[in-house]
């Protein structure tokens, strides 16, 4: 094509940029569902203790008439522990770009202040889901045990061949296992990855629907909020975290809310006190807490599940 002499905008590096106010999207997923579910609780030491205890066995405690009672055995409370995490989110924000003029329309030290909360709330999730117990001497960082290592026992952790796939039968053995187990304290949510979450959909038997409607049924679902067996009824819950792709097989969760609790030795705060060098501002989000599981075999855990 012949040159025609017209100036034209493609490739003038002087036009202004196509980016409007408060056009940037934080593409990283937000999961709080579990923390933010659970109890509260409060800490006074790094090293936290709480106490559980059980009744006798149920069994008949008849007596003759006018007979002496015959004493029973009793039992004290067993004492269990887990280690206070130290969360933190340090942050540091150079004057310069605070000073200078962003699309944000912002303050950039706020802007990443806020990010920076978003990111706090994300690493306990996935702490208080995952972690594994570290006690914090020889100047490791002490680490929480996590819900899933911290429920588990002999009779609540199972774990299935790789070739094992996820069924309503398989679900319906664990819960009459959780409520043997639990004495009928049993789970209430279930969390699991994406594919067994689809997966959960395809195995669950939905009811009948009558419609009164003469345009016929206009919303197909495919999914379902709640399961329901004889030993309880579950609300099914997609979690990013329960399963990664780091993980050998698939894995599903299931807790009882009441069960649990975060105790807090320091609710999340931002600490601006922090010792700076040069032209920029330090800033940390910094929590610390730990886990309560006050009955273990109201959860439980399966892991080794195909896909």
């Amino acid at each position: 094509m012949a040159s025609d002499a017209i100036l034209r905008t493609y490739g003038d590096v002087s036009v202004k940029e196509d980016v409007v106010l408060n056009a940037i999207e934080i593409l990283t997923a937000k999961e709080t569902q579990i923390s933010n579910l659970v109890g509260r609780s409060r800490a006074i030491s790094t090293i936290h203790s709480y106490l559980t205890d059980t009744l006798k066995t149920a069994a008949s405690l008849a007596v003759e008439e006018a007979a002496d009672y015959t004493a029973t055995a009793n039992t004290t409370p067993s004492r269990l522990t887990n280690i206070v995490e130290i969360i933190a989110k340090n942050f540091k924000v150079s004057r310069t770009q605070q000073q200078v003029q962003h699309f944000v329309g912002e303050n950039e030290l706020q802007r990443q202040t806020r990010k920076a909360l978003l990111d706090f709330a994300n690493a306990l999730e996935f702490d208080l889901v995952r972690s594994t117990l570290t006690s914090g001497l020889s100047g490791t960082a002490p680490k929480m045990s996590g819900i899933i290592e911290a429920i588990s026992k002999s009779t609540n952790y199972t774990t299935q061949t790789s070739t094992t796939q996820w069924a309503a039968t398989m679900l319906n053995a664990l819960m009459e296992a959780n409520w043997t187990n639990s004495n009928g304290d049993v789970a209430t949510d279930l969390f699991m990855g994406a594919a067994l979450r689809t997966g959960t959909d395809n195995f669950t038997q939905k009811s009948n629907i009558v419609v009164n409607n003469p345009g016929g049924q206009t919303k197909l679902v495919r999914t379902v909020t709640t399961y329901e067996t004889a030993f309880g009824t579950l609300s099914i819950h997609t979690h990013r975290y329960v399963y990664q792709s780091t993980d050998a097989h698939q894995r599903v969760l299931a807790i009882n809310p009441a069960k649990l609790a975060l105790a807090w030795l320091q609710l999340p705060f931002v600490d601006a006190g922090l010792a700076r060098s040069g032209d920029y501002d330090n800033r940390a989000v910094v929590g610390k807490a730990t886990l309560e599981v006050h009955n273990q075999d109201s959860n439980w855990f399966c892991a080794g599940l195909k896909s």
